[in-house]
């Protein structure tokens, strides 16, 4: 018998196998679509419709050097070098002229799926492809919550829409929907999103954390693309039986005295990710928690706690929401700082996370640092600048430490 295979190549496989998936739908002759990351996928995945995720894909295109010349073939088209990097490749790479390879090659899309909860240049972006590709568009829109909680009125206001998607879907591919598997789909999305969070904990919530705070990006792509799968729930369960055998043993993945503790906030730097991670472990600076990822870690029940959820993302946030958040990682995961991403592209983001930031600081009386980055862009980022604003944020968390002491 062979080895056990790791939650890893497990992700791995999964991962390789819904872009099969999506290939092979479309020479079926089925439907296929794009989507936003935080559309409602239990949706579509109620219709047994494939979903390609552009902003993964883009993430993913990056991640294998592909990034600049699909940006640069959009800024070619007109498209603005200030725009998401994320929509730059996306609209590069549908004017490919040749397969790009990897296993990434994905169809063109017979419908687009777009909700603003994540920023609202994903609605022009889509609307762009709506018209160049002359297919639907379906939008979910998410009111910005400027409260401090959620409301009636605006929870009602999003579940009155799944009830417009879901029609829009009856009619775009001549399909009764089947309300038992919606339900049966959502409750598979909750333990998933509860069994995410629970290996996010495990690595926030322990001092020392068994592995670097970047491994849970591995697995969020699975929040992304299958929360509401069952194989999701065997993939996470084994990452988190591995994550508690390294806290048994002692067998911790991160190399060397984990001598600070990062709330990370921001989008992460899928070219040069490795490059952080390796820049931070050298300084004994180990980043436990993630905005961005924990963010994917929704759970519910009931479907007014379904529809918050998808109301919860980073972007349709005011402060005072924003800062509850960050509060509470950077007390139950035991920070020491926090450093930003300034990804000037994605500005709902950037235009909140100075002011955050201080007010944290001011609270918590804990240092941040920023630096100049990009979801998928390399050329915005300088490695040079990241190394010496995370040598400096050591040196301000040395004091602090010691003042606490």
């Amino acid at each position: 018998m062979g080895d056990k295979k790791t939650s890893k190549q497990l992700l791995q496989e999964f991962t390789a196998k819904t872009y099969d998936e999506i290939r092979e739908a479309k020479e079926n002759g089925e439907l296929i679509g794009w989507s936003t990351s935080n559309f409602p996928k239990e949706i579509c995945q109620t219709f047994d419709l494939k979903i390609m995720y552009p902003e993964n894909h883009s993430a993913a295109v990056a991640a294998k050097k592909g990034a600049i010349p699909f940006c640069e073939k959009a800024e070619g088209l007109g498209y603005s070098m200030d725009l998401c990097s994320y929509a730059r490749i996306n609209l590069g790479f549908v004017e490919r002229e040749e397969d790009f390879g990897f296993g990434l090659d994905v169809p063109a899309p017979d419908f687009l799926c777009v909700s603003n909860n994540i920023c609202t240049t994903v609605i022009k972006w889509y609307e762009n492809l709506s018209h160049n590709l002359d297919i639907p568009f379906l939008l979910l829109d998410i009111p910005y919550n400027t409260d401090g909680y959620y409301t009636a009125n605006k929870t009602s206001y999003i579940k009155a829409q799944l009830q417009y998607i879901i029609d829009e879907f009856e009619r775009i591919t001549g399909k009764k929907f089947d309300y038992e598997k919606f339900h049966e789909i959502l409750r598979i999305s909750s333990i998933n999103g509860a069994l995410f969070t629970k290996a996010l904990d495990l690595i926030g919530k322990n001092k020392p954390s068994p592995v670097s705070g970047f491994d849970g990006y591995n697995f969020m792509a699975l929040m992304v693309v299958a929360k509401g799968r069952p194989e999701t729930t065997e993939i996470l369960k084994a990452y988190i039986a591995e994550l508690e055998e390294r806290l048994a043993t002692g067998n911790y993945a991160f190399e060397g005295e984990e001598k600070y503790r990062l709330m990370y906030d921001g989008l992460a730097c899928w070219p040069y990710l490795r490059h952080n991670s390796e820049t931070l472990a050298s300084m004994g600076v180990n980043t436990v928690g993630s905005i961005y990822c924990n963010i994917f870690g929704t759970s519910f029940n009931d479907l007014d706690e379904y529809c918050q959820g998808y109301a919860s993302t980073n972007n349709s946030q005011g402060i005072d929401l924003a800062l509850q958040r960050r509060r509470a990682m950077i007390d139950e995961y035991h920070c020491d700082g926090t450093l930003c991403s300034v990804t000037r592209s994605c500005k709902p983001w950037v235009g909140i996370t100075f002011e955050i930031s201080r007010q944290l600081e001011k609270e918590k009386g804990i240092p941040f640092a920023t630096f100049d980055g990009d979801q998928a862009d390399p050329r915005v980022f300088s490695k040079a600048q990241y190394e010496t604003r995370v040598q400096g944020l050591t040196e301000v968390m040395d004091e602090r430490i010691a003042q606490r002491e």
